[in-house]
């Protein structure tokens, strides 16, 4: 997918999909701060947790994201720059191992994650005044921080993917456009050289 066709017509459309998946999350977080009577400081909180969650899935979904570079290759068959680079395929082996590891590991192990959301749920229900002592407040928080995890995820994936192979592209481009400038200059200099010599060497006696 080239980025030069997703800046116009209708592939401006395409941004409201990671759109999609942050939004509902923040209007949550509008709509359930009005629990609270300093209504702000707790959208604030929620709104920071949020985007924590969102830029740690974030920066998940870029290292899962990153191309390959293809070896097949060819730039005189296709001078598109994006197929230059192939998708990641650790999102499947990932995929794969966790698999693998899920029916080795025992109950007990997997039975850990809920408590380390509800450790974490509490520590912030109980270091903070702007989150009130409902009983909403703990499911609230593990589920905004699954979600903010899952969106950052899909999204820093979807945009990684879509801008990172072309980035990639120029840059290799301009690096070797400018090698091929060193060289041309370098012959220049050299061939202005040896004109600069071949008259003395015409009057030197044979």
């Amino acid at each position: 997918m080239n980025a030069n066709k997703l800046s116009t017509g209708t592939g401006r459309y395409i941004h409201l999909f990671p759109l999609a998946m942050i939004l509902p999350g923040l209007i949550t977080c509008f709509a359930y701060a009005g629990i609270s009577q300093n209504y702000w400081g707790l959208f604030g909180l929620l709104a920071i947790i949020a985007f924590a969650g969102m830029l740690s899935g974030g920066l998940l979904g870029f290292l899962f994201g990153i191309p390959k570079l293809n070896r097949n290759y060819n730039p005189g068959e296709d001078y598109d720059r994006s197929t230059k680079y192939l998708p990641n395929t650790n999102l499947e082996d990932v995929s794969d191992w966790l698999t693998k590891i899920i029916i080795g590991v025992t109950l007990t192990q997997l039975g850990k994650i809920p408590g380390y959301l509800r450790s974490l749920a509490d520590y912030l229900i109980d270091n903070s005044s702007l989150v009130l002592q409902v009983d909403s407040a703990r499911p609230f928080l593990i589920a905004l921080i699954i979600y903010s995890l899952f969106a950052g995820f899909v999204t820093g994936y979807f945009y990684t993917r879509i801008y990172l192979p072309n980035l990639f592209s120029i840059m290799e481009e301009n690096r070797r456009q400018k090698a091929e400038i060193a060289l041309w200059r370098e012959e220049v200099r050299k061939k202005e050289e040896q004109l600069c010599n071949h008259p003395n060497s015409e009057g030197k006696p044979s």
